[in-house]
């Protein structure tokens, strides 16, 4: 570089303050600009040409470029932004320019891969061709004589951006399921990001149960993630490190759906739903593919109601392909897989957004951890859902008492039918004490309160528990104390039989 060309910088430097609303005069441009061949003010450009001589237009330059314009004017732009922006002018390529660390290695960008032994060899190979470099890491890496914590602001910390380009950072592990969907979209899209402006290495450790659609999950995270509907910084997504350590670069798909969505046999039979309810569910069901489905039930469980969420896949077949979603990681896997064969055979997947890219519409989720917003930014979605607990609104509880009223309306429209079931102990041995609401055509008001809504669902129901614990009460089958003292924590029983007992006081006076 010479000093005419540094000039010709210079102006461009002032064009984007200008755009920026921060005007500089002629002077002013070169004292800033004097900051990529690492000198103090244009006086010193003057007087060192040897030092201009032996700049080059690169990350390293316009990384000091960038130190300067945040500090004296509190413009940030990354190096990589500004080397973009100045590259033109010199007629220079814009492809990126040689990294300081490990030159000769595999280009800058984001690499995957699922096993922690392929980024332990990974750390061993970049420190022998680094001669020690050190990297920036995470928990998956921490334990590397070389590396550096990120700490808690991680990828958010400001102090990367001085990092030398190439630089390996090693991220994760980020589990990819329901629960942690958006978080962890954020930070592979804050990963694609410190790839691009640094130009750095980024490592990540993905776990996943479907480590076949590794590159797509993560790519649809990150262009979920973009706060810019039309952008995105999956092209950053480059490649994945191997076994052997080795970070290995791949051709850049064309971002399609994930894969068609896979039909299994149905194997599902209707044994878990009271013969009283099948009926009404399956007039309910006819005519609706799409909405909320919920169960519930006193029986404690892993898997809570399972058994009746497996019998309504015999009733929604006609709702498509059906994937049963991830809502989080376990400290034993194995619990997984704990439920009934027909559930046991669909494809497990990580999330909402990843099965509805693959197109099914029919998923079988945790009430747990599905948020109110992911439910209504999918109405063309058969939900079913499942939870502790056998009165209708408090099946539907989980789902609806984190909306506002606004929205709580909308959740109703897109109720389809609630089932809880009763275990009831009697002498002759466990009695099932179905409620049953079907959700009428008329949907309640545009806006409702959760006590409201509460009410509205009671008044509908078509099978009301209380009349066959009324039943077995009066047939001699159990008795009120009984059932008391074996489910002395269920307030609407003992509420019920508060209710029996002075009703029957006062027919009695």
């Amino acid at each position: 570089m010479d000093i005419p060309q540094l000039k010709l910088l210079a102006a461009r430097i002032r064009e984007l303050l200008k755009d920026s609303a921060c005007l500089v005069g002629h002077s002013q441009s070169l004292d800033l600009v004097a900051a990529l061949p690492g000198l103090r003010n244009w006086p010193e450009v003057n007087a060192f040409p040897d030092r201009v001589a032996a700049c080059h237009l690169d990350l390293a330059a316009t990384g000091r470029l960038a130190f300067r314009l945040n500090k004296k004017l509190e413009l940030h732009r990354s190096p990589q932004q500004l080397l973009d922006l100045l590259q033109p002018v010199l007629g220079t390529s814009t492809s990126p320019s040689t990294l300081e660390i490990w030159p000769g290695g595999p280009p800058a960008g984001v690499y995957l891969t699922t096993s922690e032994t392929a980024i332990k060899a990974l750390l061993t190979r970049y420190e022998e061709a680094t001669d020690g470099a050190v990297v920036y890491a995470e928990r998956v890496a921490i334990d590397h004589p070389g590396s550096i914590d990120l700490g808690e602001s991680g990828l958010w910390s400001k102090g990367l951006e001085r990092v030398p380009s190439g630089t390996l950072l090693v991220l994760g592990p980020i589990e990819v399921d329901q629960q942690s969907w958006e978080d962890a979209g954020q930070r592979l899209d804050m990963a694609c990001l410190r790839a691009y402006n640094g130009r750095h290495r980024v490592a990540i450790l993905i776990e996943t149960p479907t480590p076949d659609t590794l590159f797509e999950d993560v790519r649809l995270m990150v262009r979920l993630a973009s706060e810019l509907p039309d952008t995105s910084n999956d092209d950053e997504i480059v490649g994945a490190v191997d076994e052997h350590g080795n970070l290995v670069t791949q051709p850049t798909p064309t971002f399609l759906p994930l894969q068609r969505p896979l039909a299994i046999p149905l194997t599902a039979t209707l044994d878990a739903i009271p013969p009283a309810a099948v009926e009404p569910l399956r007039q309910a069901l006819a005519t609706r593919s799409t909405g909320l489905l919920l169960f519930g039930t006193t029986r404690s469980a892993e898997h809570t109601a399972i058994e009746l969420v497996s019998s309504s896949l015999a009733l929604t077949e006609h709702a498509g392909p059906a994937a049963r979603i991830m809502p989080r990681h376990r400290g034993t896997p194995s619990k997984d897989w704990l439920v009934p064969d027909p559930i046991r055979a669909l494809p497990f997947l990580p999330s909402i957004q990843s099965a509805y890219a693959q197109g099914y519409r029919r998923m079988l989720i945790s009430t747990n951890y599905t948020r109110t917003e992911m439910l209504l930014s999918y109405p063309d979605v058969l939900f079913i859902g499942s939870t502790y607990g056998h009165e209708v609104q408090d099946v539907a509880r989980l789902v609806l008492l984190s909306a506002d009223d606004q929205d709580r309306a909308a959740l109703g429209a897109l109720l389809i039918a609630s089932l809880g079931l009763l275990h009831v102990p009697t002498k002759g041995g466990t009695m099932i004490a179905p409620d049953l609401l079907v959700m009428p055509s008329t949907p309640p008001k545009s806006e409702i309160g959760f006590s409201e809504f509460e009410q509205f669902l009671l008044k509908h129901r078509q099978l009301r528990w209380e009349d066959t614990v009324a039943h077995l009460l009066d047939a001699g089958a159990c008795s009120a104390d009984e059932l008391k003292k074996a489910m002395p924590r269920n307030h609407h029983l003992v509420t019920f039989i508060a209710q029996r007992r002075k009703l029957a006081a006062k027919a009695v006076s």
